[in-house]
């Protein structure tokens, strides 16, 4: 029996029309990441219309903040800030506009080659609240790329950078221009200059090295101990940005008073500060104050009826309001020679002696170019650039040969020797270091360890030179 073709036709045009039915269909993953106009129901992925239903927040991973709302349009694109007009911007401006996939981090990286200055590129754009949180369309206005000191090598040395041709004269960075310094005498062979006297561990040093041990900002990031009863009479009131945490250079902020009082001039800096744990004497356990932390330096810019207005000149860590201030007494760092370190040198009990009492960064121990305080003070006969020796005691030895024999062969007696100990004298202690002291209170002091040949721990003791 023979099959009419029309049957076969039917179920063909029910497949087809099936396939074109499925292609219609909405996919939920299709959907945009765009917010929908406002008012305009969201259609889900049955195709069914429903109103938008509350977006509930997510698990954040540690470290991550959540999005700014609400979103608006601005032109034509969505976000959370208030962007700037494009047009605002000097014409001489590099502007970027955001695009997806930017982030502050990728764009330092392009703009300067580094990307841990993007800071450089948030602090030009204060309308960006959130620096986690950047949105394609908002414009950027990219500064000038910032020199950096580790980069600059002199030419002719390993690394520096090939000179610049007269064609590209105008795309480099000027050079500062430097004073043109008068011809001197042809200076002496080194080897008939005197030499600094060293210690049988001490390296030898160049005549004309340069002697500094400390900078600026040692003296103006290290902390020091002293009385908890030192309360200090300004602090940091409030600040401009309401919506940052924590505080760093450039910010402006309004200082307070503890009491009635003239408020500071301006011009006149001030320590930042917070007061930390208790400090104690590691042998007596006596209190001898509280470590205080120095955040950073701030200036006065002007002064009010009832409070002053000022600015974070230095960040040496994070910065809040609340942290109190100090006057900031600044003086040359130390520029001379340290005397000759004699690991074998015999110590002088007439000199000024107290103990290591803090470590910078409260670490176990520390070693060359590490902050420590000591409970010396100017009440000691301490100033800022004497220096000190580090020594610990010697302890009685212990390592004699703990094997004993007695023995006869042929006509000889064999014996093991009692060598003699010294259980009644002390040894005599052992040098390790030099510290240079930076700054000086009442009976505490905060040094720097300029040599070390061991490691340097609380209850290691000082001596004055």
């Amino acid at each position: 029996m023979r099959t009419a073709p029309r049957m076969f036709l039917l179920p063909a045009l029910v497949i087809v029309l099936g396939c074109a039915l499925l292609a219609t269909v909405p996919r939920a993953d299709d959907s945009q990441g765009a917010p929908e106009e406002p008012g305009t129901p969201e259609t889900s992925s049955g195709g069914e219309t429903a109103a938008t239903p509350a977006r509930q927040p997510g698990t954040l991973l540690p470290g991550s903040t959540r999005p700014p709302q609400p979103l608006k349009k601005v032109g034509d694109h969505w976000t959370p800030y208030d962007p700037p007009d494009p047009e605002s911007f000097p014409k001489d401006a590099t502007l970027h506009i955001i695009v997806p996939g930017d982030t502050l981090w990728d764009l330092a990286d392009l703009a300067f080659g580094n990307p841990y200055l993007w800071p450089q590129i948030w602090n030009e754009n204060r309308y960006i609240l959130d620096s986690h949180w950047i949105y394609p369309g908002d414009p950027l206005l990219l500064p000038a790329r910032p020199t950096v000191i580790t980069e600059v090598v002199p030419q002719g040395q390993a690394g520096a950078p090939p000179a610049a041709s007269p064609a590209d004269a105008e795309d480099t960075i000027p050079e500062v221009p430097v004073a043109e310094q008068p011809e001197e005498a042809e200076p002496e062979l080194i080897a008939e200059q005197p030499m600094m006297e060293e210690g049988p561990s001490r390296p030898r040093r160049d005549p004309g090295e340069n002697w500094a041990h400390a900078d600026d900002g040692d003296i103006r990031c290290g902390g020091y101990v002293a009385p908890k009863d030192s309360r200090m009479e300004y602090f940091i009131a409030n600040q401009d940005e309401e919506n940052k945490v924590s505080l760093t250079e450039g910010d402006i902020v309004y200082v307070g008073r503890n009491k009635r009082g003239d408020l500071p001039s301006p011009g006149s800096e001030f320590s930042i500060v917070l007061r930390e744990a208790e400090v104690r004497h590691p042998v007596s356990n006596r209190l001898l104050g509280h470590y205080y932390k120095r955040a950073g330096t701030l200036r006065i810019l002007a002064s009010q009826e009832e409070t002053a207005l000022a600015k974070i000149v230095m960040a040496c860590d994070q910065i809040r309001t609340g942290y109190e201030l100090t006057p900031l007494i600044v003086g040359p760092p130390p520029d001379a020679p340290a005397p000759a370190f004699d690991r074998h040198q015999a110590l002088d009990p007439s000199k000024p002696s107290g103990y290591v009492v803090h470590t910078g960064d409260n670490m176990e121990r520390v070693g060359t170019g590490y902050l420590v305080d000591i409970n010396l003070g100017y009440e000691d006969g301490l100033k800022p650039g004497d220096f000190l020796k580090i020594y610990i005691p010697t302890q009685p030895f212990d390592k004699y040969p703990a094997l004993k024999y007695d023995y006869q062969w042929e006509n000889r007696r064999f014996q093991s020797v009692e060598l003699r100990k010294d259980n009644r004298n002390v040894p005599p202690p052992r040098l390790i270091g030099q510290i240079v002291v930076l700054t000086t209170e009442k009976r505490t002091a905060t040094a720097k360890i300029v040599y070390a040949v061991g490691e340097v721990e609380v209850g290691h003791q000082v001596e004055l030179y």
